[in-house]
Parts: C-alpha cells; structure tokens; sequence
C-alpha cells in the first residue's frame, strides 16, 4: 500500500512540475531572462527560448499532464481501489458497496492531492519566483519537448485534420489586440504599476492611429499664409505679427499652395536688399489626403523632412494644415512655449451648469465632456459640423438643436463658420 501510495505522490508531484513550469515560463519578464543569458546563464537562454517560441512547449506540457492525469487514475482505481475495497470488505455491512467505496476514496484523495500539490501550489509558487522557476524547470523542459516532438506533430496534425472537417479555418494567429494592451494597461494603472500620466499616453497612442488627420488639423480659415505678391517687407510683417516660424506661400488663392516659408531662409533674403521671388527661397510643400490617419501623416512628415503638411480632399483643394507638433501634441497634450498666446478655453463651464464650447471642437470629445449622445459615425466631425448637419444649411446666431436631452445654440458666428455654441442639459420631465 505504501509503494502505491508514493508512486501517486510522485505522479501528483509531476504534475506539479509540469504546471509550475507552464506559468512561470510563460509568465517570466522576458528582460528579466535576456538580462540573465546574457550574463552566461544557458538555463535562462533555454526558457528565453522556450517563452518565445510558445507553441511546442505548451503543447508538450499538455501532453505531460495528460498522461499524469490518465496514469494517475488508472494506477489509483486499479491498484489502491482494490485495497481498499478489501479492507471496506471486512466490515460486514459495507461489504456490498466495498469496491465503489472504495473507487470513491481513491477519487476523491487524487483529486485533493492533484489540486492542491498538482496545480495551486505550484502556480502560486511560479507566480511569486517566476524567473527562478523558469531557468530551474528549462533544461527539463527543453529535453521533453524535443523528445515529445513526434507526439506534438501528431497531435497539431489531429487538430487541423478536425477544424477542417468542422469548417474552421487553421490559424496561428494569436497576436495581442489592442483591447488587450488597453485591459493591461488599466489593471496595470489601478495597481500603481503604470502611472496615470503613462497610460494617458498609450490611451492617446491608439487614438492618434485612428484618427484621421482632417480631425487634427487647422482649418484653411484659421491659419496664416502669404501670397507670392507681397513684397518682403508685408511678409516680415505677418512673420511678425504671427511669430511662426514657417508661413505657407500660396500663388492666387489658398487652393494654390507653391511652398513653405522659412522664417530663416526669408530674413537671409530679406538682410540682402534685393527685391527676390518668394518662390525661389520657398521649400516645397507636402500634400496629404484627409483620410490618412494620425501616424501615416506623421510618417509622410519624416520621410520628406518637413514640419508642415498640407490637407487636400478629394478634389485637390485645400482643406487645411497640420504640424509635426500638432501631431505630437495628440500624443502628449498641448505643449506651450513662451511665444504661445493666452487663448480662450474651448470649454467654459457657467453657473447654471450650462457649457460655452468651441464650434471647432470634435464631437466626441464634447460629447464625453459634456455628456452628449455618442455617435461613432459623427466622431470625427466637429461640433460646428453636427449643428450644421442637423439644420441642413448654413447656421446663424440663434439657431437651436435637439441631442437627446441637451439643448445647442448657435451664441456666436465667425463669417459663416460656428464660433461658439451654448450647451445646455434640458431632462426630460
């Protein structure tokens, strides 16, 4: 009996190994275990590799608990069942039941004994030391998983041999999505691991992808530019009036944009007292399409080594401008400088809980400001544009429209364009 009872020990303990092993390789840091191969440790460089290449090794500790699993109760209800059988036996009254008593015994005092010494404690060992149990468990699992090789072909063979029959297409595509890295993220902010300031930066990451440049830049209407006509002293007035330090030259209208004007390349021109075309000290210009993203545009910006792009819509007409650092800015809020203006806040809270916002702020940013009706089709059009799309033509100053339970009103026109817009939270009775 006692022989019987060490072997299930021993099985119960390999299966401990073998579970342990799973969750600390997988769980490891993988700088944590770099760090160490590199300092010599050929264990570490064996669980390096074992934790990158995932796939053999899981697979061969499926099949290492399997056959514990399977052994473990064979050997139980067959050898230490029937002893037990055979002293239940001997109580008169129980005899009848003996041998599914005694099966129930052996179930039970498995099942305990697998649980607890089998997988709790081993997984809470490989979650407290999980790179010390790594580089102890690699060498043996490296050894078993290229022993079990032939096994695991067979069994990945069996498993795309059924997925066919059921009509489910094979894949080894297990990449972290996006909402993956979002959850980690904010388990990792709410247990102090990741500091907010962090993680408002990665949330703005995944934004910037998404958002398309025609929801980050300055409108034709808003931003400053020269006409190829001006003469050099009208031109130093605007670079200083405007204190950029780049001014689009445009040739005609604003549709006809020739270049950029460099503020050192003009005052250079400007020194020598000669009367030069603008366009010859002009840098070429860089035109993007609405519908590229945040980060292509950023792309486009790195490649060509310009600082300023130029929104074009389908038609090629110019629909505005966005900067590298207004692409930066998406990433890490706005960055003020001692040149930059006090602007008016594109937000003001009133007393009676009303909101006074910028025509041209994005929808969906009022929208989780202020609690407005999210509208994913919406979430890129500014403010201004879904008053004008809801009234169905150009707005004047009051103007009202109705979003679920607030109330928006046209306060101020700039020409033909929103300036700002009265948001008031009207419940239903």
């Amino acid at each position: 009996m006692l022989s019987e009872l060490l072997i299930i020990l021993a099985l119960t303990l390999a299966n401990g190994f073998f579970s342990g092993s799973e969750l600390a390789i997988v769980s490891a840091r993988v700088g944590r275990l770099d760090a160490m191969a590199k300092g010599g440790s050929r264990p570490a460089r064996q669980a390096l590799n074992l934790a990158k290449n995932p796939d053999r090794f899981l697979a061969t500790v499926q099949v290492g608990i399997t056959l514990i699993g399977t052994f473990s109760a064979a050997f139980g209800g067959a050898r230490i069942g029937d002893i037990l059988a055979g002293w239940i036996a001997q109580v008169p009254a129980l005899e009848p039941h003996a041998e599914t008593l005694g099966l129930l015994i052996v179930v039970v005092v498995i099942t305990y004994l697998s649980l607890v010494l089998g997988e709790l404690v081993p997984k809470r060992l490989a979650i407290q030391n999980a790179e010390r149990l790594a580089v102890i468990a690699a060498p043996v699992m490296t050894v078993l998983s290229a022993l079990t090789r032939p096994i695991v072909g067979i069994l990945t063979l069996s498993v795309a041999g059924v997925m066919r029959v059921l009509g489910q297409r094979v894949t080894d595509d297990d990449a972290v999505t996006e909402e993956d890295i979002a959850y980690l993220v904010r388990e990792g902010t709410e247990s102090g691991v990741v500091e907010r300031e962090e993680a408002r930066i990665i949330e703005r990451v995944f934004r910037f992808t998404d958002r398309p440049v025609s929801a980050i830049m300055t409108p034709r209407t808003q931003f400053t530019a020269v006409s190829v006509d001006q003469s050099l002293s009208e031109v130093m007035d605007v670079f200083k009036a405007s204190r950029f330090s780049r001014l689009p030259l445009y040739e005609g209208t604003i549709d006809h944009v020739v270049g950029v004007l460099h503020v050192k390349d003009f005052i250079s021109a400007f020194a020598s007292g000669t009367d030069i075309d603008l366009r010859a000290i002009a840098r070429p210009p860089l035109f993007v399409v609405e519908s590229l993203h945040g980060d292509d545009v950023l792309f486009h910006l790195r490649q060509q080594g310009a600082q300023i792009a130029f929104v074009i819509d389908e038609y090629g007409q110019i629909m505005g401008l966005v900067t590298i650092e207004d692409l930066i800015e998406e990433l890490v809020g706005e960055i003020r400088d001692e040149f930059n203006r006090a602007e008016e806040p594109h937000y003001v809270k009133r007393e009676d809980g009303s909101w006074l916002i910028d025509g041209l702020e994005p929808y969906e940013k009022v929208a989780v400001r202020v609690g407005l009706p999210r509208d994913e089709e919406r979430r890129h059009t500014s403010l201004a544009g879904v008053i004008m799309d809801e009234l169905g033509r150009v707005a004047v100053v009051g103007d009202t429209v109705t979003l679920a339970e607030h109330v928006l009103e046209v306060v101020d026109m700039d020409g033909r364009r929103i300036d700002k817009v009265l948001v008031r939270h009207t419940p239903h009775p």
